[in-house]
């Protein structure tokens, strides 16, 4: 490793410890990691179907699509530390809201619609902007590091509200669940984002590396633009969208319920190993080349899960090539997005990108229940999922070479 790639890390890693916990505690991994646990809660006390439960994620979806790419403007105009500071205890607190909850789905579902407005200024987007900004030799790395905060909460957060539910009972654990947000990544942002001013590299007046790359205008006009939004959309449906399911997929297998939860155990450290695999990866080579054999891994994955019988070897390879896939996802499409589409607007074009993925990761789930329901299988949309998986292996090589971009002074 060369000397300035330890200076990076030697003046930003601040930043990045405020990046990961900004991700691990900020949206959606706080709603999307818990809502798991407070569902058969809210079905046994309110007599509500887990279809109605988790349609607070739709809710989210259509927000970050819908609203994401606003926020995406914010934060270019008034810079991530602001942006951020203020979304994380507004998150919190809607997130709060869930404790309230009385048995009206209304109520519910206003709770899911706040945690979605205004937690939308503590997403990847915001914190995959400083990285992009602040990093150079090892953005790779850096950008792997921030976005495995939320794999780490995943793994910690389901034990960690189980032992609250059992010593103070559901509504103390929303409580504290929901004031994370306010009193530990909040303060880390405030404090590790602090100078990114004097460092030029958040947003403000005639920052830098802000003004390289295209206005959201041009990027949505762009090939690159499109071509990015084609290989996401199969991405989040079929990489993301197994994740959910899989205990039921490795059910389906005829595996047993040791060998089901050891294999289901593997996904979260695979994904880990894949945001900080994928990291190092795309500072070393051409990303779209890593993309290319990052996706066809996962469509073999797909296609070995689509198997009539697969043994517990094989299972457990193909788990944990899913995970590396789903660990690269993130890291990937922000590292595609500074790289084609530069960092003038990377705010309100990643956001928008990012909430595409975001619909397909939260209405595969539904997608696959749905094909299970049907046939009593998952091996048709598995191999499904396998198909598009290698056609957005073959698109993103036609992103070409990195642009070469001149600094452009604001006007």
């Amino acid at each position: 490793m060369k000397g300035t790639d330890f200076a990076e890390f030697r003046n930003g890693w601040q930043i990045v410890l405020a990046a990961l916990l900004g991700t691990a505690l900020g949206l959606p991994a706080i709603p999307f990691y818990t809502i798991g646990v407070f569902a058969p809660i809210f079905a046994k006390e309110f007599g509500w179907s887990f279809t109605a439960i988790f349609g607070g994620l739709s809710l989210l979806a259509g927000s970050v699509l819908i609203i994401g790419p606003f926020f995406g403007t914010l934060v270019d105009k008034f810079g991530a530390r602001l942006v951020a500071a203020t979304s994380l205890p507004c998150l919190g607190l809607s997130y709060m809201t869930l404790a309230a909850s009385n048995g009206s789905i209304g109520q519910y579902y206003l709770s899911w619609l706040a945690i979605a407005i205004f937690g939308l200024g503590a997403t990847p987007v915001v914190f995959t902007r400083v990285i992009n900004s602040a990093f150079e030799e090892r953005r790779g790395l850096a950008l792997g590091i921030a976005l495995s905060g939320a794999g780490v909460f995943a793994f910690v957060v389901k034990p960690l509200a189980q032992l609250l539910i059992e010593t103070g009972g559901w509504r103390v654990a929303i409580l504290i669940v929901g004031a994370m947000p306010m009193l530990i990544a909040c303060p880390i942002v405030l404090w590790g984002f602090a100078g990114l001013r004097s460092r030029n590299v958040d947003a403000g007046p005639a920052p830098r590396k802000a003004s390289e790359g295209m206005t959201a205008r041009e990027a949505f006009r762009s090939r690159s633009f499109w071509l990015l939004a084609i290989v996401f959309i199969p991405m989040s449906l079929a990489v993301a969208a197994p994740l959910p399911n899989i205990e039921n997929i490795l059910r389906s297998l005829r595996l047993s319920s040791t060998e089901v939860v050891q294999l289901a155990s593997l996904v979260g450290i695979a994904a880990v190993a894949g945001r900080l695999l994928g990291g190092v990866l795309v500072d070393r080579f051409w990303a779209p080349a890593v993309g290319t054999v990052i996706l066809t891994l996962g469509a073999v994955a797909c296609l070995i899960l689509s198997l009539d019988d697969v043994s517990f070897f094989m299972a457990c390879i193909a788990i944990l090539l899913l995970g590396l896939a789903s660990g690269v996802e993130f890291d990937l499409m922000a590292y595609l997005v500074s790289r084609y589409l530069g960092m003038r607007s990377y705010a309100t074009t990643y956001a928008t990108l990012y909430g595409i993925f975001v619909v397909g990761a939260f209405v595969g789930p539904s997608l696959f229940g749905y094909a299970f329901d049907r046939t009593g299988s998952y091996s048709g949309i598995l191999a499904a999922c396998a198909v598009l998986l290698i056609g957005g292996a073959t698109t993103v090589l036609f992103l070409g070479p990195y642009p070469i971009r001149k600094t452009q002074p604001f006007a």
